[in-house]
C-alpha cells in the first residue's frame, strides 16, 4: 500500500514556523532593547541624583557644622579650605571626574572667582536657561560632549543670604579672599543664578553593552529556534505519518465491498492532506448509503422492541409512582412533629397510590393507637394471627386485604398496615416486595421522627443553657470554626471590632490567624484546659479559658472557649492594694516626721542663739547654711505630714473650672519662662466637685509641676482639660508631650518616695498626696499615655458636689 508523503505539508509547516520565529525574535529583541534602554536610563538618573545628594551633604555639613566651628575657633580668620562650601565640595567631588567611569561633575559659574571654574559654552547655555526660567530648579537630558553621548542633570546655584558675605561687597568680605582672588566674584545680588551644579554620565559604554547583550541573546534565540525546528520536523514526521498509516489500515480492515475498495484506492493515490480530505468526503457518502440500508434492517426490529417497551413502560411508571410516594413520605416526615401527624399525612397518599378503597394502621406498641382513612371508616379488627405476621416480617394477602408489617431499622415491630381493595384480583396485582419495603420505610420514618423530636428537645435545652450564660461562650472545632455561640460572645465581638464582626469568634479578635490556630492546636494536643490572661491596649482585660471536648473515642476535636472580663476586678484589686499600702506608709511617715521634727526645731533654736553671740562673718555664713538646710528638711517633713495626715477631703466643694483657670494662670509664668505651651480646655459653666478648694489646688499644682518638669524647654506642650464625665462625675485631665511614664514605672507611680526625677529634684510624695486626696474624696486617678501629645496623661475622676462617690 502507498503511504501519503507529506513533503509539501511539511514545507508549509516549516515555513510557518520560520516566519513565526522570525516575528517573535524581532519582537523580543525590540522589547528587550527598549527594556534595557529604560533600565540604563534609570541607572544613570539614579547615579546623577546620588552625586547631587552627595554634594548637598557636603555643603550642608560645611554650612551647618564646619563653618560655625571654624568661626568659633578662629573668629577673625577665614580659612577657605575649611569654610567655603563651593571650594570644599569641588575638592571632594574631584574624584568623580573619572574618564574611565565616564562621569563628570562641575560646579561652575559665569564670571567665576576662580578662572578654573568658569562655565564653558554648554554650561553658559544652561545658566542662561535658568536665568530666563526662574521657576525651574532642574534640567536633565542627553548631550554630546567630546564626541560621546552623556546624560546630564543640571541644577541652578542661587545666591542665598549666607553667600553674600563672600560674594557681596568687597569691603564686607574676608581679607583672605581679596588676597587670593582680588576683586573677582563680588557685587552679586541675593537670589541671582550664580552658576550650576553640572553632572554628566556617559552612556556610550552602556549602550555598547546593551547592544552586545542583545546580539548575544539573539544568537541564543537563533540556536533555540534551530533546535525547535529540528524537534518539530521530527515530531511532524512521527505523529502525522504514523496517524496516516493507522487511518489507512483501519479503512482497509473495515471496507470490503467493490465501491469502498475503489474509494480506498483513490485515497491511496493522494499525497496531500487536501486530497485526503476529498477522499474522506466521498467515503462519508458511501457510509451514509450503508447507514440507510441498516435503517431498513432495524425497522423490523423496532416493532418487536415497541411491544417490549410498552410492558417496561408500565413497570417503570409503577416504579416511578413508588419513588414519588417514598419522596412524599420523606417530605411528610420532615413536616411532622409527632407520629400521629405522620400517619394522618401519609395514609391518604399510600391509599391513592395503590388504588385501595381503604387503609388503616394499628400500632402494636405501648400506645395501641389506630388510624384509618377515610376517617369516617370504622377501626379495623386485627386477625387472630397478627403476631405471626409481625414476627415473620413478610406481607400477607387475605382475600381483598394485604397486611404489611411496619418495622424499625433494627427489625422491631412498630405496627401493622392494612390495605383494602374491592376485589381479591385487584389485591393480587400488587408486588408484595414493594409493599414490604414500604412498611420498612414507614417504620424507619416513625423511628427517625422520634429521634429528631428528642434531638430538638435537647437542642432547645442546650441553647437555653448557653444563652443564659452572661459571659461569652463559644464552641469551636480544630480549624477555629465557630459551631455554637451565645449572644454575649456576639455582642463582645461587635463591640471590640466596631460592629465589623458579629460572628462571636473571640479568638480572632485577640489573636491573628497563625496564633489562633497554634493556640487551638496546643489545647487539643494537650487535652487539658488552658487558661490565660489577655490585656487590650485600651486597658480592658479578660480571663480566657479553653476546655477540650472529648469524643466517644477519647479524641479531642472541639474546644469550648469561655471568656470573662476582669477589668473592673483588677482595678478594684489595685485600688485596694494601693489604699492599704498608702495607709501603712502614711502611719510610718507620720511617726518618723514627728521624731525628726523635734531635733530640727532644737537645731534652729540654737542656731538663732548662736547668731546673737557671734560677730565673725564666716561663722554667720556657716550658721545660714545650717539654717537653710534645716528648714529644707522641715519642708520635706511637712510634705510627709501632709501625706500622712491629708486635709479632710470631700468635706468641701470647689469649682473645678475656676480652680483649673486659676492654677493655669499661676503656672503660666513658669511655662513662659521655659517657653512651654500651656493650654486649657474648660466649659463655660461651673463644675462643682466634692473636694475643697485648697485640696483641688494642691492636686492640680502637683500634676502641673510634674508636667513642667517632664517636658523639654522651647518645645514642650501641656494641656489641661476639665469636663463632665457623665453619671454625676467630673473629669480633670493633665497631659504633656514629655517622655511619658514607662510601663515598668506605672504600677509604682503613686507609691510614696517613688520618683523618676534626678536625685534632689523631688521627694516622691507629690503623686502620693494626689492619690490620697482623690481617693479620700471618693474619686479615682489613673495614668496613661496621651494619644494626641504622646506623653503622660493623668486623669482624675471626682464626684460632683452632692453626688455619691465612686466607691458607694
Amino acid at each position: 500500500m502507498h503511504i501519503p508523503k507529506p513533503q509539501k505539508i511539511q514545507a508549509k509547516f516549516i515555513t510557518g514556523m520560520v516566519l513565526a520565529s522570525l516575528f517573535l525574535g524581532v519582537a523580543f529583541s525590540l522589547g528587550f532593547y527598549l527594556h534595557m534602554r529604560n533600565v540604563l536610563e534609570e541607572e544613570v538618573v539614579d547615579k546623577a541624583k546620588l552625586i547631587l545628594t552627595h554634594v548637598d551633604s557636603v555643603q550642608h555639613y560645611v554650612r551647618d557644622v564646619l563653618r560655625p566651628t571654624m568661626y568659633e575657633r578662629l573668629p577673625t580668620a577665614f580659612v577657605i579650605q575649611a569654610m567655603s562650601s563651593s571650594y570644599i565640595s569641588r575638592k571632594i567631588m574631584a574624584s568623580v571626574n573619572s574618564p574611565q567611569d565616564g562621569t563628570i561633575f562641575r560646579r561652575v559659574a559665569m564670571d567665576a572667582r576662580n578662572p578654573d571654574y568658569e562655565a564653558n559654552d554648554h554650561e553658559r547655555e544652561l545658566i542662561q536657561y535658568f536665568r530666563e526660567n526662574q521657576q525651574q530648579n532642574l534640567w536633565q537630558g542627553y548631550r554630546v560632549i567630546n564626541s560621546e553621548k552623556y546624560y546630564l542633570m543640571v541644577r541652578p546655584v542661587r545666591f542665598e543670604q549666607g553667600c553674600m558675605y563672600c560674594h557681596g561687597r568687597p569691603q564686607d568680605a574676608p581679607a583672605e579672599l581679596l588676597q587670593l582672588y582680588g576683586d573677582r566674584g563680588f557685587g552679586k545680588r541675593l537670589g541671582d543664578v550664580a552658576g550650576v551644579d553640572f553632572v554628566g554620565i556617559s552612556v556610550h559604554g552602556s549602550v555598547g553593552r546593551v547592544e552586545q547583550t542583545i546580539l548575544t541573546t539573539f544568537a541564543f534565540f537563533t540556536l533555540a529556534v534551530v533546535l525547535v525546528f529540528f524537534s518539530a520536523n521530527l515530531l511532524f514526521k512521527v505523529l502525522v505519518v504514523n496517524n496516516l498509516k493507522r487511518l489507512n489500515t483501519v479503512f482497509r480492515r473495515n471496507i470490503n465491498d467493490a465501491e469502498g475498495s475503489a474509494l480506498l484506492r483513490q485515497l491511496e493515490q493522494g499525497d496531500e492532506i487536501e486530497e485526503l480530505v476529498d477522499g474522506m468526503e466521498q467515503m462519508s457518502e458511501h457510509l451514509f448509503e450503508a447507514r440507510g440500508q441498516l435503517q431498513n434492517y432495524a425497522e423490523n426490529l423496532r416493532l418487536m422492541v415497541d411491544e417490549r417497551t410498552d410492558a417496561l413502560t408500565a413497570e417503570v411508571e409503577a416504579r416511578r409512582a413508588d419513588v414519588h410516594l417514598f419522596v412524599h413520605l420523606l417530605e411528610d416526615m420532615f413536616k411532622s412533629r409527632a407520629r400521629a401527624e405522620l400517619w394522618r399525612l401519609s395514609l391518604p397518599q399510600i391509599c391513592k397510590r395503590f388504588g385501595a378503597v381503604r387503609i388503616a394502621y394499628v400500632c402494636t406498641m405501648g400506645s395501641h393507637s389506630s388510624f384509618v382513612w377515610p376517617e369516617s371508616e370504622a377501626l379495623p379488627a386485627l386477625p387472630a394471627n397478627f403476631v405471626e405476621m409481625l414476627t415473620g416480617s413478610i406481607c400477607v394477602a387475605q382475600d381483598s386485604r394485604i397486611f404489611i408489617p411496619v418495622e424499625s431499622s433494627t427489625g422491631n415491630a412498630e405496627g401493622l398496615l392494612i390495605l383494602y381493595w374491592q376485589s381479591e384480583a385487584e389485591a393480587e396485582r400488587h408486588d408484595l416486595n414493594v409493599l414490604q419495603a414500604l412498611g420498612r420505610q414507614l417504620g424507619i420514618a416513625a423511628e427517625n421522627l422520634t429521634a429528631v423530636d428528642s434531638l430538638f428537645r435537647q437542642m432547645n435545652v442546650l441553647e437555653t443553657i448557653v444563652e443564659g450564660i452572661s459571659d461569652p461562650l463559644v464552641l469551636m472545632d480544630a480549624a477555629c470554626t465557630v459551631l455554637t455561640v451565645n449572644q454575649a460572645a456576639r455582642t463582645l465581638t461587635s463591640e471590640l471590632t466596631d460592629s465589623q464582626r458579629t460572628d462571636g469568634n473571640v479568638l480572632s479578635v485577640f489573636f491573628d490567624r497563625t496564633a489562633e490556630q497554634a493556640f487551638m492546636e496546643e489545647t487539643i494536643s494537650r487535652g487539658k484546659p488552658d487558661q490565660r490572661e489577655i490585656s487590650l491596649p485600651g486597658g480592658r482585660s479578660f480571663a480566657l479559658s479553653l476546655y477540650p471536648v472529648f469524643g466517644q473515642d477519647e479524641s479531642v476535636s472541639q474546644v469550648v472557649v469561655y471568656l470573662r472580663e476582669t477589668t473592673m476586678e483588677k482595678r478594684m484589686r489595685i485600688q485596694v492594694w494601693q489604699s492599704e499600702r498608702m495607709a501603712t506608709v502614711g502611719k510610718l511617715t507620720a511617726g518618723l516626721a514627728h521624731e525628726i521634727n523635734n531635733p530640727l526645731g532644737v537645731i534652729l533654736c540654737y542656731t538663732n542663739l548662736l547668731r546673737q553671740t557671734i560677730t565673725d562673718p564666716q561663722q554667720n555664713a556657716d550658721l545660714e547654711i545650717i539654717e537653710r538646710h534645716t528648714r529644707q528638711a522641715q519642708r520635706v517633713l511637712q510634705d510627709l505630714l501632709n501625706f500622712a495626715r491629708p486635709k479632710s477631703a470631700g468635706s468641701g466643694a470647689a469649682d473645678a473650672v475656676a480652680v483649673a483657670l486659676s492654677m493655669t494662670e499661676v503656672f503660666s509664668v513658669q511655662a513662659t519662662k521655659k517657653e512651654v505651651r500651656l493650654s486649657l480646655d474648660i466649659p463655660a459653666q461651673p463644675l462643682m466637685v466634692r473636694l475643697g478648694v485648697g485640696e483641688m489646688e494642691q492636686v492640680l499644682s502637683n500634676l502641673m509641676i510634674n508636667a513642667l518638669d517632664a517636658v523639654m524647654a522651647y518645645s514642650g506642650e501641656i494641656h489641661v482639660q476639665v469636663a463632665a464625665a457623665g453619671e454625676g462625675l467630673i473629669q480633670v485631665v493633665v497631659a504633656d508631650n514629655g517622655p511619658g511614664v514607662a510601663d515598668d514605672d506605672a504600677p509604682h507611680i503613686f507609691d510614696p518616695f517613688f520618683s523618676t526625677k534626678e536625685i534632689g529634684a523631688g521627694t516622691g510624695l507629690g503623686l502620693a498626696v494626689v492619690y490620697a486626696m482623690v481617693t479620700d474624696a471618693g474619686g479615682t486617678v489613673e495614668v496613661g499615655r496621651a494619644p494626641d501629645l504622646g506623653g503622660a496623661r493623668f486623669t482624675v475622676i471626682l464626684p460632683e458636689a452632692g453626688k455619691p462617690s465612686l466607691e458607694s
